[in-house]
């Protein structure tokens, strides 16, 4: 007796085609989903990334600005600092120099006149006109011994000739001298030194 199979063959070979276009069609659709779900995953994780990158930035640009505002700061304290170290100097000049017109001023000796008195840095040019060499000695002496802010005195020249200013009525011998201004140890309180002859 013969069967013939091959009807029944023909429908297996129909169902293994349906169910492997069924599992193509299957496996596109997840291959499609897993792409899209991957898509939109990176998608908001970039947009994450740019998110926190902006915030980022904007944190950075404010650091830079305070610390370009701190670098003005400090600079501006600078300068108030050279300011104030300026104005300090020149007050302390300002003193130096009334101190050393009022020191010259006690030590002149009587009959001794000054007709010039020029201070450049540390050094301080003394001309004058002088009844007779003793009182320039004299000056000398006094400027060794008693001076507090002229020191190092040194004569520079006599002129023999004797002059006479009409100007200022003065006639006597013309003198130079100089000496050098004492910074390095001033006295205790500046504002004392005007009116060293008053001092104990």
């Amino acid at each position: 007796m013969l069967i013939n199979l091959l009807p029944h063959r023909a429908w297996a070979l129909a169902r293994m085609r349906r169910n492997f276009a069924t599992a193509l069609t299957i496996a596109a659709l997840l291959g499609l989903l897993f792409g899209t779900g991957s898509s939109l995953w990176m998608g908001l994780q970039l947009a994450a990334q740019a998110s926190a990158n902006s915030i980022l930035i904007n944190e950075i640009s404010a650091v830079d600005a305070e610390l370009k505002k701190m670098a003005q700061v400090n600079e501006d304290l600078v300068k108030v600092s050279l300011r104030e170290s300026t104005l300090e100097t020149l007050r302390h000049e300002g003193k130096v120099s009334a101190a050393l017109l009022q020191e010259v001023a006690d030590l002149l000796p009587d009959s001794l006149y000054l007709t010039s008195l020029k201070q450049e840095g540390d050094k301080v040019g003394i001309h004058g006109v002088a009844r007779s060499n003793e009182q320039v000695f004299e000056l000398l002496r006094r400027i060794g011994s008693e001076g507090k802010w002229l020191v190092q005195a040194e004569l520079i020249e006599v002129t023999g000739a004797p002059l006479n200013m009409d100007v200022l009525a003065l006639t006597g011998t013309p003198f130079a001298m100089r000496a050098l201004v004492q910074r390095t140890r001033p006295p205790a309180d500046p504002d004392v030194v005007l009116h060293p002859s008053t001092a104990p």
